[in-house]
């Protein structure tokens, strides 16, 4: 029995690999959703069709929406060399998917203990976000898998490795570069503290600081093939407004702290520190945790300041796991099934708000049922023989009604003729649904004029299909 007890907690990690696999691979099949389907994926399947590249140029400006384009290379690559089908491109994230459990057991076991290992990994795996996010053709899981790895190579002092990860990473998606900034005036404090010698901090620090370059250089091509260093529209995103950043910071600090059963984790965070100032205990593991806080709290800042959006999160979700994880592994009881008492509730009640709390967003599982709904939508407008008729329909459903590869169009041809709901009055069929909350007068208008031909329904999503009257 204790050799059996041995042999699972030295493989433990291995448990939420298999759930993660359990509840994604069905998933594998579903048609891509929201930004995947309108932005992500088309450009994607563009360089699939050009051939895969890094160089600015690989995309067209709108495509690329000047964004690095490693993200774009490796998932192009991965289509060119299995294939294009729906399956096949999920599996891509879901196996970086399990890539950051297998790194963050891992690196949390190397700078801290084999108990916090396990307890992130099993953390992580039944959150809602990394669950929705795990098989989505989306970059964020991919920064934080690069996220863990160059913590671990900077903890490690493993400096020339740490260039090429976070070179990666901030090629992966510029927002990353915070990420950088954090680990140098990481770097830069510790050096300050300790007093090292100055020779050997610079040359820490310039392997540090090589992701700037490389974004730097890639910035100057941009500017060469395209005029500007920039997309200009995201950079308008950038606001400064108090009220603004104030409402974006509740909302970031509830998907990390409180949202979806979190608020039990924070109550064990709150335990694990009272605990060991109570017992007058010093706090372990330091360098790993000062470094994770911060790296939360630069990029936290940016984020409020910058465009939001929920997935944006899923990083400093899971450094904020290995925190509580790793503080919590130091409360030493002597009725030590307390402490994984502890760790079972601060599970259980996330796991469950994970199968339970849906939204139609893409921030949790329900937008299973979301995607489902759309299924039906297309196949009934299919059943109808619409695919020339002037449609107005969602944001979304333009995109899944369009393109023949999103996955939801049988033919291999998309409807020809669809609009946004603005241009109503030239259309014959009018589709609404739960994702889409503009032009409120056309849709009550469309609600007054119009007949209600079919609805949907999957728990929380719905559908409705509107036509003219006198519509053949």
């Amino acid at each position: 029995m204790k050799n059996l007890l041995l042999k699972l907690g030295n493989n433990f990690f291995i448990i939420p690999i298999f759930f993660l696999l359990i509840v994604k691979i069905p998933h594998l099949y579903l048609p891509y959703f929201w930004d995947e389907a309108w932005s992500y994926f088309p450009a994607v399947y563009k360089m699939y069709e050009t051939g895969p590249g890094m160089l600015p140029g690989s995309l067209p400006l709108w495509d690329a929406k000047g964004h690095p384009l490693f993200f774009f290379f490796i998932s192009s690559l991965w289509m060119r060399l299995f294939g294009n089908e729906v399956f096949t491109v999920h599996l891509l994230p879901l196996l970086i998917s399990v890539a950051v459990l297998v790194s963050t057991y891992f690196m949390v076991k190397r700078h801290s203990n084999k108990w916090a290992a396990n307890a992130a990994v099993l953390l992580f795996s039944v959150q809602s976000l990394f669950l929705a996010q795990a098989t989505m053709l989306l970059p964020e899981m991919l920064i934080t898998l690069f996220l863990i790895l160059t913590i671990d190579s900077y903890l490690s002092k493993r400096y020339v490795l740490f260039a090429l990860l976070a070179s990666l990473m901030v090629l992966t998606k510029e927002t990353s570069v915070v990420f950088v900034c954090a680990f140098f005036l990481f770097h830069t404090l510790v050096h300050l503290r300790q007093g090292k010698e100055s020779r050997k901090y610079i040359i820490e620090s310039l392997l540090i600081i090589t992701p700037f370059f490389v974004y730097a250089g890639f910035l100057i091509l941009h500017k060469k093939e395209f005029g500007t260093y920039l997309f200009q529209d995201h950079v308008g995103y950038i606001q400064f407004d108090m009220a603004t950043i104030v409402r974006k910071l509740k909302i970031a600090t509830a998907i990390i702290f409180t949202g979806y059963g979190r608020n039990v984790i924070l109550a064990a965070l709150i335990y694990a520190l009272g605990w060991i100032l109570i017992k007058r205990k010093k706090i372990e593991f330091v360098k790993l945790l000062s470094l994770i806080l911060l790296l939360m709290l630069l990029f936290l800042a940016f984020s409020v300041l910058n465009f939001y959006t929920q997935r944006y999160m899923l990083s400093l979700l899971a450094l904020y796991v290995i925190i509580v994880s790793v503080l919590l592994s130091q409360v030493k009881l002597k009725k030590q099934y307390v402490t994984f008492f502890i760790l079972a509730i601060i599970t259980v009640v996330p796991l469950y708000y994970s199968f339970t709390k849906k939204t139609s967003s893409d921030s949790d599982l329900g937008y299973v049922e979301v995607v489902k709904t759309y299924q039906q939508m297309v196949k009934f407008c299919e059943e109808e023989n619409w695919q020339d008729k002037p449609i107005a329909a969602s944001f979304n459903m333009i995109f899944c009604l369009r393109n023949p590869h999103l996955g939801y169009v049988s033919a291999k041809k998309g409807f020809s003729n669809v609009m946004n709901m603005g241009k109503f009055r030239s259309a014959e069929v009018f589709i609404n649904e739960s994702t889409f909350y503009d032009y409120r007068q056309e849709l009550d208008s469309i609600k007054n004029e119009k007949v209600l031909v079919k609805t949907f329904k999957q728990k929380h999503a719905w559908g409705e299909i509107y036509t003219n009257k006198d519509i053949e």
